[in-house]
Protein backbone atom coordinates (compact mmCIF):
# COMPACT_ATOMS: atom_id res chain seq x y z
CA UNK A 1 0.00 0.00 0.00
CA UNK A 2 1.58 3.51 -1.22
CA UNK A 3 0.16 6.81 -1.45
CA UNK A 4 1.16 8.31 -5.29
CA UNK A 5 1.26 10.84 -7.10
CA UNK A 6 0.80 10.98 -11.18
CA UNK A 7 0.78 14.40 -11.65
CA UNK A 8 -0.16 17.02 -14.93
CA UNK A 9 1.20 19.34 -16.82
CA UNK A 10 1.92 22.58 -14.88
CA UNK A 11 0.04 25.60 -15.82
CA UNK A 12 1.64 28.84 -17.11
CA UNK A 13 5.10 26.70 -16.75
CA UNK A 14 7.24 26.67 -20.37
CA UNK A 15 11.05 27.01 -19.02
CA UNK A 16 13.51 24.30 -19.62
CA UNK A 17 13.54 23.54 -16.01
CA UNK A 18 9.58 22.60 -16.28
CA UNK A 19 10.06 19.87 -19.02
CA UNK A 20 12.73 17.97 -17.16
CA UNK A 21 11.64 14.52 -15.76
CA UNK A 22 12.37 13.47 -12.39
CA UNK A 23 13.31 9.95 -14.20
CA UNK A 24 16.23 12.64 -15.68
CA UNK A 25 17.87 13.40 -12.61
CA UNK A 26 17.21 10.44 -9.80
CA UNK A 27 19.86 8.78 -8.27
CA UNK A 28 19.11 4.93 -9.46
CA UNK A 29 21.01 3.14 -6.95
CA UNK A 30 18.53 2.73 -3.89
CA UNK A 31 20.00 0.49 -1.08
CA UNK A 32 16.64 -1.65 -0.09
CA UNK A 33 15.99 -3.93 2.27
CA UNK A 34 13.38 -6.62 3.06
CA UNK A 35 10.73 -6.57 5.37
CA UNK A 36 12.09 -9.77 7.57
CA UNK A 37 15.48 -7.39 7.43
CA UNK A 38 17.02 -7.11 11.51
CA UNK A 39 16.69 -3.44 12.56
CA UNK A 40 20.51 -3.51 13.58
CA UNK A 41 21.43 -4.85 10.28
CA UNK A 42 19.34 -2.24 8.80
CA UNK A 43 21.04 0.72 10.84
CA UNK A 44 24.16 -0.74 9.93
CA UNK A 45 23.56 -0.63 6.67
CA UNK A 46 22.43 3.02 6.86
CA UNK A 47 25.83 4.25 8.70
CA UNK A 48 27.90 1.63 6.03
CA UNK A 49 26.53 3.28 2.92
CA UNK A 50 26.10 6.93 3.98
CA UNK A 51 22.64 7.41 3.35
CA UNK A 52 19.52 8.79 4.97
CA UNK A 53 17.16 6.76 4.46
CA UNK A 54 16.63 3.18 3.30
CA UNK A 55 13.64 1.91 1.51
CA UNK A 56 11.94 -1.21 2.61
CA UNK A 57 10.91 -3.38 -0.18
CA UNK A 58 9.49 -6.72 -1.93
CA UNK A 59 9.44 -7.60 -5.56
CA UNK A 60 11.04 -4.06 -6.42
CA UNK A 61 8.00 -2.23 -5.06
CA UNK A 62 8.05 -0.05 -1.75
CA UNK A 63 6.36 -1.49 1.33
CA UNK A 64 7.92 0.98 3.87
CA UNK A 65 10.86 3.49 4.37
CA UNK A 66 13.46 3.74 7.58
CA UNK A 67 14.97 7.39 7.93
CA UNK A 68 17.55 8.85 10.39
CA UNK A 69 14.40 10.87 11.88
CA UNK A 70 12.83 7.63 12.61
CA UNK A 71 16.19 5.77 13.95
CA UNK A 72 16.23 9.42 16.45
CA UNK A 73 12.09 9.24 17.66
CA UNK A 74 13.05 5.48 18.03
CA UNK A 75 16.21 5.71 19.88
CA UNK A 76 14.94 8.59 22.31
CA UNK A 77 11.87 6.49 23.22
CA UNK A 78 14.01 3.76 24.36
CA UNK A 79 12.59 1.11 21.50
CA UNK A 80 14.99 -1.68 21.41
CA UNK A 81 16.20 -2.34 18.46
CA UNK A 82 18.31 -5.73 17.96
CA UNK A 83 16.82 -8.64 15.74
CA UNK A 84 12.98 -7.34 15.53
CA UNK A 85 12.51 -6.92 11.92
CA UNK A 86 12.41 -3.41 10.72
CA UNK A 87 9.12 -4.06 9.12
CA UNK A 88 7.79 -3.21 12.86
CA UNK A 89 9.89 0.09 12.58
CA UNK A 90 9.45 1.67 9.09
CA UNK A 91 6.71 4.31 8.02
CA UNK A 92 4.37 3.00 5.85
CA UNK A 93 2.43 3.50 3.43
CA UNK A 94 5.20 5.29 1.37
CA UNK A 95 4.60 8.58 -0.55
CA UNK A 96 5.69 7.87 -4.04
CA UNK A 97 5.76 9.97 -7.16
CA UNK A 98 5.91 9.33 -10.93
CA UNK A 99 9.30 9.59 -12.59
CA UNK A 100 7.00 11.65 -15.57
CA UNK A 101 6.26 14.15 -13.11
CA UNK A 102 8.73 17.49 -13.97
CA UNK A 103 10.67 18.97 -11.43
CA UNK A 104 8.07 21.95 -10.77
CA UNK A 105 5.26 19.62 -9.84
CA UNK A 106 7.97 17.23 -7.73
CA UNK A 107 8.81 20.37 -5.67
CA UNK A 108 5.50 21.66 -5.32
CA UNK A 109 4.85 17.98 -3.59
CA UNK A 110 7.76 17.95 -1.52
CA UNK A 111 5.65 21.13 0.02
CA UNK A 112 2.70 20.09 0.26
CA UNK A 113 4.06 16.75 2.05
CA UNK A 114 6.46 17.84 4.06
CA UNK A 115 9.07 15.40 3.52
CA UNK A 116 12.92 15.44 2.57
CA UNK A 117 12.55 11.84 0.40
CA UNK A 118 10.28 10.58 -2.22
CA UNK A 119 10.37 7.29 -4.04
CA UNK A 120 10.42 7.13 -7.52
CA UNK A 121 8.32 4.69 -8.98
CA UNK A 122 7.65 3.77 -12.50
CA UNK A 123 3.71 2.58 -14.34
CA UNK A 124 3.98 -0.51 -12.18
CA UNK A 125 4.92 0.44 -9.42
CA UNK A 126 8.51 -0.95 -9.18
CA UNK A 127 10.87 1.70 -7.93
CA UNK A 128 12.64 3.96 -9.87
CA UNK A 129 14.95 5.85 -7.49
CA UNK A 130 14.79 8.13 -4.94
CA UNK A 131 14.31 11.78 -5.37
CA UNK A 132 15.58 14.15 -2.10
CA UNK A 133 15.79 17.79 -1.47
CA UNK A 134 19.70 17.82 -2.82
CA UNK A 135 18.05 16.48 -6.12
CA UNK A 136 15.72 19.64 -6.08
CA UNK A 137 18.32 22.47 -5.04
CA UNK A 138 20.99 21.36 -7.77
CA UNK A 139 17.88 21.18 -10.38
CA UNK A 140 15.73 23.85 -9.77
CA UNK A 141 18.37 26.58 -11.11
CA UNK A 142 18.51 28.08 -7.06
CA UNK A 143 20.91 30.15 -8.72
CA UNK A 144 18.23 32.42 -10.12
CA UNK A 145 15.56 32.65 -7.03
CA UNK A 146 18.40 33.06 -4.14
CA UNK A 147 21.64 34.68 -5.26
CA UNK A 148 21.08 38.14 -4.23
CA UNK A 149 19.00 36.97 -1.23
CA UNK A 150 20.50 36.93 2.49
CA UNK A 151 20.26 33.74 4.84
CA UNK A 152 19.15 36.21 7.42
CA UNK A 153 15.59 35.93 5.57
CA UNK A 154 15.28 31.95 5.30
CA UNK A 155 17.73 30.40 8.28
CA UNK A 156 16.15 29.42 11.83
CA UNK A 157 16.82 31.26 14.22
CA UNK A 158 15.86 28.98 17.21
CA UNK A 159 19.43 27.06 17.16
CA UNK A 160 19.46 23.75 19.55
CA UNK A 161 22.32 23.36 21.61
CA UNK A 162 23.94 21.06 24.51
CA UNK A 163 27.00 21.49 26.02
CA UNK A 164 30.20 19.36 25.43
CA UNK A 165 29.88 17.18 28.80
CA UNK A 166 26.66 16.51 27.78
CA UNK A 167 25.43 13.00 27.36
CA UNK A 168 24.50 11.56 23.57
CA UNK A 169 20.94 10.84 24.91
CA UNK A 170 20.57 14.60 25.47
CA UNK A 171 21.25 15.49 22.35
CA UNK A 172 18.89 12.96 21.15
CA UNK A 173 15.89 13.77 22.93
CA UNK A 174 16.49 17.20 21.64
CA UNK A 175 16.86 16.08 17.80
CA UNK A 176 13.51 13.94 18.44
CA UNK A 177 11.47 17.31 18.75
CA UNK A 178 9.77 18.40 15.28
CA UNK A 179 11.76 19.84 13.39
CA UNK A 180 15.02 19.13 14.83
CA UNK A 181 17.23 17.55 12.61
CA UNK A 182 20.65 18.48 14.40
CA UNK A 183 21.72 19.91 17.56
CA UNK A 184 25.28 22.74 18.04
CA UNK A 185 27.46 21.96 20.79
CA UNK A 186 28.50 25.06 21.92
CA UNK A 187 29.69 26.98 24.79
CA UNK A 188 28.38 30.58 25.22
CA UNK A 189 27.20 30.76 22.03
CA UNK A 190 30.72 29.75 20.00
CA UNK A 191 29.98 26.64 17.91
CA UNK A 192 31.96 23.78 18.86
CA UNK A 193 30.90 21.03 16.70
CA UNK A 194 27.26 19.41 15.84
CA UNK A 195 25.43 16.43 16.44
CA UNK A 196 23.12 15.11 13.26
CA UNK A 197 20.44 12.78 12.45
CA UNK A 198 23.71 10.72 10.14
CA UNK A 199 25.56 11.00 12.98
CA UNK A 200 23.15 9.28 15.29
CA UNK A 201 22.72 6.41 12.98
CA UNK A 202 26.54 6.06 13.03
CA UNK A 203 26.73 5.99 17.07
CA UNK A 204 23.66 3.44 17.44
CA UNK A 205 25.43 1.37 14.69
CA UNK A 206 28.43 0.93 16.63
CA UNK A 207 27.02 0.39 19.81
CA UNK A 208 27.87 3.32 21.47
CA UNK A 209 26.21 3.78 25.28
CA UNK A 210 24.36 6.78 24.62
CA UNK A 211 23.50 7.81 28.48
CA UNK A 212 27.40 7.27 29.59
CA UNK A 213 29.21 8.90 26.54
CA UNK A 214 29.57 12.63 25.88
CA UNK A 215 28.84 14.23 22.85
CA UNK A 216 32.00 16.47 22.83
CA UNK A 217 33.91 12.93 22.30
CA UNK A 218 31.61 12.03 19.10
CA UNK A 219 30.71 15.11 17.62
CA UNK A 220 31.53 16.61 14.40
CA UNK A 221 33.73 18.92 14.42
CA UNK A 222 35.01 22.03 13.73
CA UNK A 223 31.41 23.15 12.22
CA UNK A 224 30.79 24.54 8.90
CA UNK A 225 29.75 28.32 9.66
CA UNK A 226 29.21 31.08 7.15
CA UNK A 227 28.57 34.40 8.79
CA UNK A 228 25.32 36.68 8.63
CA UNK A 229 24.70 39.11 5.08
CA UNK A 230 26.23 35.54 3.14
CA UNK A 231 24.04 34.81 0.37
CA UNK A 232 21.60 31.80 0.62
CA UNK A 233 23.42 31.03 -2.91
CA UNK A 234 26.59 31.21 -1.25
CA UNK A 235 25.80 28.99 1.51
CA UNK A 236 23.46 26.39 -0.87
CA UNK A 237 26.79 25.94 -2.36
CA UNK A 238 29.13 25.08 0.76
CA UNK A 239 26.80 22.76 1.10
CA UNK A 240 27.05 21.25 -1.94
CA UNK A 241 30.65 21.53 -2.13
CA UNK A 242 30.92 19.88 1.41
CA UNK A 243 27.87 17.29 0.76
CA UNK A 244 26.01 18.17 4.18
CA UNK A 245 22.39 19.24 4.52
CA UNK A 246 23.35 22.30 6.87
CA UNK A 247 25.39 25.66 7.90
CA UNK A 248 25.39 27.04 10.98
CA UNK A 249 25.27 30.79 10.84
CA UNK A 250 27.49 32.76 13.15
CA UNK A 251 27.73 37.07 13.73
CA UNK A 252 31.16 38.40 13.06
CA UNK A 253 32.27 37.63 16.66
CA UNK A 254 31.80 33.71 15.38
CA UNK A 255 28.49 33.40 18.20
CA UNK A 256 25.59 31.65 16.87
CA UNK A 257 22.76 33.65 14.76
CA UNK A 258 20.77 30.68 13.29
CA UNK A 259 20.78 27.55 11.03
CA UNK A 260 20.28 27.07 7.34
CA UNK A 261 19.32 23.97 5.99
CA UNK A 262 18.23 22.19 2.79
CA UNK A 263 14.81 22.56 3.90
CA UNK A 264 14.99 26.05 4.77
CA UNK A 265 16.31 26.69 1.32
CA UNK A 266 13.51 24.07 -0.59
CA UNK A 267 10.82 26.75 1.54
CA UNK A 268 12.40 29.84 0.83
CA UNK A 269 12.44 28.58 -3.78
CA UNK A 270 9.40 29.05 -5.58
CA UNK A 271 8.09 28.14 -9.00
CA UNK A 272 9.81 30.30 -11.71
CA UNK A 273 6.53 31.16 -13.05
CA UNK A 274 5.36 32.70 -9.48
CA UNK A 275 8.54 33.86 -8.50
CA UNK A 276 9.08 35.86 -12.01
CA UNK A 277 5.46 37.34 -11.49
CA UNK A 278 5.57 38.42 -7.93
CA UNK A 279 8.78 40.41 -8.72
CA UNK A 280 7.29 42.13 -11.94
CA UNK A 281 4.61 43.10 -9.31
CA UNK A 282 7.34 44.66 -7.04
CA UNK A 283 9.13 46.37 -9.15
CA UNK A 284 6.28 48.38 -10.83
CA UNK A 285 4.46 49.11 -7.36
CA UNK A 286 7.41 50.50 -6.51
CA UNK A 287 7.77 52.41 -9.68
CA UNK A 288 4.45 54.09 -9.69
CA UNK A 289 4.44 54.75 -6.27
CA UNK A 290 7.55 56.53 -6.70
CA UNK A 291 6.26 58.43 -9.42
CA UNK A 292 3.01 59.41 -8.31
CA UNK A 293 4.97 61.10 -5.69
CA UNK A 294 6.04 63.76 -7.84
CA UNK A 295 2.82 63.81 -10.66
CA UNK A 296 -0.04 61.73 -9.82
CA UNK A 297 -1.68 63.06 -13.47
CA UNK A 298 -1.23 59.93 -16.27
CA UNK A 299 2.12 61.14 -17.95
CA UNK A 300 3.67 58.78 -20.95
CA UNK A 301 6.70 57.63 -18.98
CA UNK A 302 4.26 56.40 -16.39
CA UNK A 303 1.25 55.19 -19.19
CA UNK A 304 4.27 52.78 -20.50
CA UNK A 305 5.01 51.50 -16.96
CA UNK A 306 2.13 50.61 -15.72
CA UNK A 307 0.57 49.37 -19.26
CA UNK A 308 3.79 46.70 -19.34
CA UNK A 309 2.29 45.27 -16.10
CA UNK A 310 0.28 42.94 -18.22
CA UNK A 311 -1.36 40.40 -15.55
CA UNK A 312 -2.19 42.92 -13.33
CA UNK A 313 -5.32 45.33 -12.91
CA UNK A 314 -4.15 48.59 -12.10
CA UNK A 315 -6.63 51.72 -10.29
CA UNK A 316 -4.80 54.98 -8.97
CA UNK A 317 -7.40 57.38 -7.13
CA UNK A 318 -6.79 61.05 -5.83
CA UNK A 319 -7.58 60.70 -1.77
CA UNK A 320 -11.00 61.81 -2.57
CA UNK A 321 -10.94 58.58 -4.30
CA UNK A 322 -11.66 60.14 -7.42
CA UNK A 323 -10.07 57.55 -10.81
CA UNK A 324 -6.87 58.58 -11.90
CA UNK A 325 -5.76 55.65 -14.16
CA UNK A 326 -7.20 52.62 -15.37
CA UNK A 327 -4.73 50.28 -16.64
CA UNK A 328 -5.99 47.85 -19.95
CA UNK A 329 -5.83 44.97 -17.38
CA UNK A 330 -8.37 47.09 -14.80
CA UNK A 331 -10.27 47.14 -17.97
CA UNK A 332 -10.85 43.52 -18.91
CA UNK A 333 -11.34 42.72 -15.01
CA UNK A 334 -14.01 45.17 -13.95
CA UNK A 335 -15.36 45.30 -17.86
CA UNK A 336 -15.15 49.18 -18.57
CA UNK A 337 -13.19 51.05 -20.53
CA UNK A 338 -10.92 53.96 -18.99
CA UNK A 339 -12.32 56.45 -20.79
CA UNK A 340 -15.65 56.00 -19.31
CA UNK A 341 -14.43 55.88 -15.46
CA UNK A 342 -11.72 58.20 -14.95
CA UNK A 343 -12.56 61.52 -13.04
CA UNK A 344 -15.42 59.81 -11.83
CA UNK A 345 -15.45 58.65 -8.24
CA UNK A 346 -14.31 54.77 -7.25
CA UNK A 347 -17.16 53.99 -4.75
CA UNK A 348 -19.47 54.10 -7.80
CA UNK A 349 -17.26 52.29 -10.55
CA UNK A 350 -15.68 49.72 -8.10
CA UNK A 351 -17.67 47.93 -6.23
CA UNK A 352 -15.75 45.87 -3.93
CA UNK A 353 -17.72 43.85 -1.66
CA UNK A 354 -18.88 41.82 -4.81
CA UNK A 355 -15.87 40.17 -5.36
CA UNK A 356 -14.39 40.73 -2.23
CA UNK A 357 -14.65 40.01 1.79
CA UNK A 358 -14.70 43.85 2.14
CA UNK A 359 -15.70 47.69 0.81
CA UNK A 360 -14.01 49.54 -0.71
CA UNK A 361 -14.45 52.00 2.18
CA UNK A 362 -13.63 49.71 4.64
CA UNK A 363 -10.01 48.71 2.53
CA UNK A 364 -9.59 52.91 2.77
CA UNK A 365 -9.78 52.86 6.38
CA UNK A 366 -7.05 50.08 6.69
CA UNK A 367 -4.82 51.98 4.66
CA UNK A 368 -5.38 54.82 6.49
CA UNK A 369 -4.74 52.87 9.84
CA UNK A 370 -2.06 50.25 8.87
CA UNK A 371 -0.72 51.79 5.48
CA UNK A 372 -1.54 48.80 3.21
CA UNK A 373 -4.63 46.50 2.85
CA UNK A 374 -4.47 43.02 1.78
CA UNK A 375 -7.45 40.68 0.81
CA UNK A 376 -8.52 37.75 -1.96
CA UNK A 377 -10.98 37.88 -4.93
CA UNK A 378 -13.28 36.00 -7.32
CA UNK A 379 -14.76 37.38 -9.91
CA UNK A 380 -17.90 35.40 -11.71
CA UNK A 381 -17.70 35.60 -15.81
CA UNK A 382 -19.42 33.55 -18.54
CA UNK A 383 -19.23 30.53 -15.95
CA UNK A 384 -15.58 30.25 -15.65
CA UNK A 385 -14.05 32.26 -11.95
CA UNK A 386 -11.11 33.77 -11.75
CA UNK A 387 -9.23 34.59 -8.70
CA UNK A 388 -6.87 37.24 -7.55
CA UNK A 389 -4.81 38.59 -4.82
CA UNK A 390 -5.77 42.14 -4.29
CA UNK A 391 -4.33 45.10 -2.31
CA UNK A 392 -4.80 49.03 -1.56
CA UNK A 393 -1.94 51.54 -0.69
CA UNK A 394 -1.97 54.83 -0.47
CA UNK A 395 0.17 57.47 -2.46
CA UNK A 396 1.89 59.95 -0.69
CA UNK A 397 3.37 63.43 -2.10
CA UNK A 398 6.75 64.86 -0.88
CA UNK A 399 5.65 66.05 1.92
CA UNK A 400 4.76 62.63 3.21
CA UNK A 401 1.08 63.72 3.20
CA UNK A 402 -1.28 61.26 1.13
CA UNK A 403 -2.34 62.33 -2.31
CA UNK A 404 -4.22 59.16 -3.53
CA UNK A 405 -4.49 55.53 -3.56
CA UNK A 406 -3.19 52.49 -5.93
CA UNK A 407 -5.35 49.46 -6.21
CA UNK A 408 -3.81 46.18 -7.36
CA UNK A 409 -5.24 42.94 -8.77
CA UNK A 410 -2.94 40.11 -9.35
CA UNK A 411 -4.63 37.16 -11.29
CA UNK A 412 -3.91 33.86 -9.31
CA UNK A 413 -6.17 31.82 -11.44
CA UNK A 414 -3.50 29.51 -12.93
CA UNK A 415 -1.65 29.16 -9.75
CA UNK A 416 -4.98 28.00 -8.00
CA UNK A 417 -6.06 25.72 -10.62
CA UNK A 418 -2.25 24.19 -9.88
CA UNK A 419 -2.77 24.43 -6.45
CA UNK A 420 -6.29 22.25 -6.72
CA UNK A 421 -4.75 20.01 -9.09
CA UNK A 422 -2.35 18.70 -7.06
CA UNK A 423 -4.89 18.70 -4.02
CA UNK A 424 -7.36 16.25 -6.37
CA UNK A 425 -4.62 14.27 -7.18
CA UNK A 426 -3.90 13.75 -3.22
CA UNK A 427 -7.22 12.28 -2.91
CA UNK A 428 -8.25 10.31 -6.49
CA UNK A 429 -6.97 7.45 -8.50
CA UNK A 430 -5.19 8.59 -11.71
CA UNK A 431 -6.49 6.57 -13.93
CA UNK A 432 -10.60 6.47 -13.18
CA UNK A 433 -10.67 9.50 -10.92
CA UNK A 434 -12.32 7.45 -8.36
CA UNK A 435 -11.62 8.20 -4.76
CA UNK A 436 -8.53 6.49 -3.39
CA UNK A 437 -7.30 4.83 -0.44
CA UNK A 438 -6.62 7.98 1.69
CA UNK A 439 -10.10 9.65 0.68
CA UNK A 440 -11.98 6.01 1.51
CA UNK A 441 -9.97 6.13 4.96
CA UNK A 442 -11.80 9.23 6.00
CA UNK A 443 -14.89 8.76 4.70
CA UNK A 444 -15.10 5.90 6.45
CA UNK A 445 -13.70 7.23 9.21
CA UNK A 446 -16.99 9.43 9.27
CA UNK A 447 -19.30 6.42 8.46
CA UNK A 448 -17.93 4.76 11.47
CA UNK A 449 -18.39 7.50 14.30
CA UNK A 450 -21.89 8.01 12.95
CA UNK A 451 -22.99 4.70 13.06
CA UNK A 452 -21.30 4.92 16.49
CA UNK A 453 -23.34 8.17 17.71
CA UNK A 454 -26.74 7.09 15.72
CA UNK A 455 -27.00 3.35 16.17
CA UNK A 456 -27.22 2.96 12.51
CA UNK A 457 -25.78 0.05 10.28
CA UNK A 458 -23.37 0.48 7.15
CA UNK A 459 -21.48 -1.90 5.00
CA UNK A 460 -17.73 -1.86 2.96
CA UNK A 461 -17.47 -3.97 -0.19
CA UNK A 462 -14.49 -5.51 -1.96
CA UNK A 463 -14.64 -6.19 -5.50
CA UNK A 464 -12.17 -7.76 -7.70
CA UNK A 465 -12.41 -8.46 -11.48
CA UNK A 466 -12.81 -11.82 -12.12
CA UNK A 467 -9.31 -13.33 -14.89
CA UNK A 468 -8.64 -10.02 -15.48
CA UNK A 469 -4.82 -10.61 -15.91
CA UNK A 470 -6.63 -12.25 -19.01
CA UNK A 471 -7.26 -9.07 -20.68
CA UNK A 472 -4.67 -7.56 -19.80
CA UNK A 473 -2.39 -10.60 -21.54
CA UNK A 474 -4.19 -10.56 -24.31
CA UNK A 475 -5.49 -7.21 -25.21
CA UNK A 476 -2.40 -5.55 -23.32
CA UNK A 477 -2.72 -2.94 -21.12
CA UNK A 478 -4.25 0.21 -22.19
CA UNK A 479 -7.19 -1.82 -22.84
CA UNK A 480 -6.92 -2.93 -19.36
CA UNK A 481 -7.26 0.77 -18.56
CA UNK A 482 -9.83 0.96 -20.72
CA UNK A 483 -11.57 -1.34 -18.96
CA UNK A 484 -11.09 -0.34 -15.63
CA UNK A 485 -12.67 2.63 -16.15
CA UNK A 486 -15.60 1.46 -17.74
CA UNK A 487 -16.01 -0.33 -14.21
CA UNK A 488 -15.74 2.70 -12.31
CA UNK A 489 -18.86 4.43 -14.46
CA UNK A 490 -20.86 1.04 -14.28
CA UNK A 491 -20.23 1.00 -10.41
CA UNK A 492 -21.23 4.98 -9.66
CA UNK A 493 -24.58 4.60 -11.96
CA UNK A 494 -25.71 1.28 -9.63
CA UNK A 495 -24.54 2.81 -6.19
CA UNK A 496 -26.19 5.80 -4.25
CA UNK A 497 -24.87 9.48 -4.30
CA UNK A 498 -24.24 9.18 -0.72
CA UNK A 499 -22.24 5.52 -1.30
CA UNK A 500 -18.57 5.88 -2.35
CA UNK A 501 -16.91 3.61 -5.24
CA UNK A 502 -12.97 3.97 -4.56
CA UNK A 503 -10.14 2.07 -6.39
CA UNK A 504 -7.41 0.72 -4.32
CA UNK A 505 -5.03 -0.31 -7.33
CA UNK A 506 -4.41 -2.83 -9.85
CA UNK A 507 -8.58 -4.50 -10.47
CA UNK A 508 -9.75 -4.07 -6.92
CA UNK A 509 -11.97 -1.57 -6.41
CA UNK A 510 -13.86 -1.31 -2.46
CA UNK A 511 -17.31 0.52 -2.18
CA UNK A 512 -18.65 2.06 1.13
CA UNK A 513 -22.35 2.17 1.88
CA UNK A 514 -22.27 4.47 5.14
CA UNK A 515 -25.84 3.52 5.92
CA UNK A 516 -28.14 0.42 4.96
CA UNK A 517 -31.72 -0.51 6.50
CA UNK A 518 -31.13 -3.98 7.00
CA UNK A 519 -27.55 -6.94 6.66
CA UNK A 520 -29.93 -7.89 3.55
CA UNK A 521 -29.62 -4.32 2.28
CA UNK A 522 -25.73 -4.84 1.12
CA UNK A 523 -26.82 -8.34 -0.24
CA UNK A 524 -29.31 -6.86 -2.44
CA UNK A 525 -27.28 -4.07 -3.67
CA UNK A 526 -24.19 -7.13 -4.38
CA UNK A 527 -26.87 -8.62 -5.97
CA UNK A 528 -27.93 -5.95 -8.47
CA UNK A 529 -23.69 -5.59 -9.22
CA UNK A 530 -23.02 -8.96 -9.96
CA UNK A 531 -25.88 -8.77 -12.39
CA UNK A 532 -24.86 -5.93 -14.17
CA UNK A 533 -21.64 -7.39 -15.01
CA UNK A 534 -22.86 -9.93 -16.87
CA UNK A 535 -23.62 -7.11 -19.37
CA UNK A 536 -20.46 -6.71 -21.55
CA UNK A 537 -18.21 -3.60 -21.57
CA UNK A 538 -17.64 -1.98 -24.43
CA UNK A 539 -14.12 -0.65 -24.77
CA UNK A 540 -12.80 1.01 -27.75
CA UNK A 541 -14.98 -0.97 -30.29
CA UNK A 542 -13.92 -4.11 -28.35
CA UNK A 543 -16.87 -5.88 -26.52
CA UNK A 544 -15.18 -7.46 -22.88
CA UNK A 545 -17.05 -9.96 -20.84
CA UNK A 546 -16.17 -9.78 -17.56
CA UNK A 547 -17.63 -10.99 -14.11
CA UNK A 548 -17.30 -9.56 -10.44
CA UNK A 549 -16.62 -11.28 -7.05
CA UNK A 550 -17.58 -9.28 -4.09
CA UNK A 551 -16.72 -9.66 -0.50
CA UNK A 552 -18.90 -7.89 2.44
CA UNK A 553 -18.17 -6.90 5.51
CA UNK A 554 -20.97 -5.37 7.61
CA UNK A 555 -20.38 -2.52 10.81
CA UNK A 556 -21.03 -2.60 13.98
CA UNK A 557 -21.59 -6.31 13.00
CA UNK A 558 -18.21 -7.38 11.43
CA UNK A 559 -16.18 -4.38 13.17
CA UNK A 560 -15.93 -1.17 14.47
CA UNK A 561 -12.72 -0.07 12.73
CA UNK A 562 -11.15 0.44 9.38
CA UNK A 563 -8.52 -2.48 9.53
CA UNK A 564 -11.13 -4.93 10.94
CA UNK A 565 -13.78 -4.58 8.12
CA UNK A 566 -11.37 -4.39 5.04
CA UNK A 567 -9.90 -7.24 6.50
CA UNK A 568 -13.06 -9.46 7.22
CA UNK A 569 -14.45 -8.54 3.62
CA UNK A 570 -11.05 -9.59 2.06
CA UNK A 571 -11.68 -12.98 3.61
CA UNK A 572 -14.97 -13.09 2.62
CA UNK A 573 -13.67 -12.22 -1.24
CA UNK A 574 -11.13 -14.85 -0.86
CA UNK A 575 -13.68 -17.25 -0.44
CA UNK A 576 -16.27 -15.86 -3.38
CA UNK A 577 -12.88 -16.94 -5.45
CA UNK A 578 -12.57 -20.14 -3.59
CA UNK A 579 -16.15 -21.14 -4.59
CA UNK A 580 -15.80 -20.37 -8.05
CA UNK A 581 -16.10 -16.42 -8.62
CA UNK A 582 -18.65 -14.38 -10.30
CA UNK A 583 -20.78 -14.19 -6.62
CA UNK A 584 -20.76 -12.44 -3.67
CA UNK A 585 -20.60 -13.65 -0.03
CA UNK A 586 -20.84 -12.03 3.86
CA UNK A 587 -18.13 -12.10 6.11
CA UNK A 588 -18.88 -15.06 8.62
CA UNK A 589 -16.47 -16.18 11.65
CA UNK A 590 -14.53 -19.23 10.25
CA UNK A 591 -16.52 -22.09 9.41
CA UNK A 592 -16.06 -25.76 11.45
CA UNK A 593 -14.82 -28.80 9.66
CA UNK A 594 -17.04 -30.09 6.88
CA UNK A 595 -19.43 -27.09 7.07
CA UNK A 596 -19.75 -24.53 4.24
CA UNK A 597 -19.88 -21.08 4.81
CA UNK A 598 -22.90 -19.40 4.57
CA UNK A 599 -23.98 -18.10 1.65
CA UNK A 600 -26.75 -15.59 0.04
Amino acid sequence: MFYHYQGTRPMGITTGTAKTRIRQIISRQVISVTPETPADEAVATMARAKISCLIVAGKKRPLGIFTERDLVKLTNQRVPFGNRPIRDLMTSPVVTISGNLNIYEAYSLMLTNSIRHHVVVDHGGRILGLMTQSDLINHLGHEYFVELRKIEQVMTTGVMTVASDAPISEALGIMAGPGISCVVVANQRMPLGIITERDAVRLVAEGVDLETVKVGMVMSSPVLTVTTGTTVYEAAQAMKREKIRRVVVVDKEGRIEGIITQSDIIKGLEGRYIESLKEVIRKKENIFQQTARELLDKTIFLDNILRSSISMAIVATDSALKIKYFNPVAEQVFGYEAASVVGRSAADVLILEEIAPLSLAKARETVLSEGKCTFPAEIRRDGATSYYDGSLSGILDKQDKLAGFVLMLNDITERRQHEDTIHHLAYHDALTGLPNRILLNDRLGQALASAQRTGTRGALMILDLDRFKDINDSLGHSMGDLLLKAVGERLRGLLRKSDTVSRMGGDEFVLLLPSIASTESAAVTATKIVAAFNKPFVCNGHSLSVTASIGIADFPDDGDDAETLLKNSDIALYRVKEAGRNDFQRYTTVPEKGESPRQH
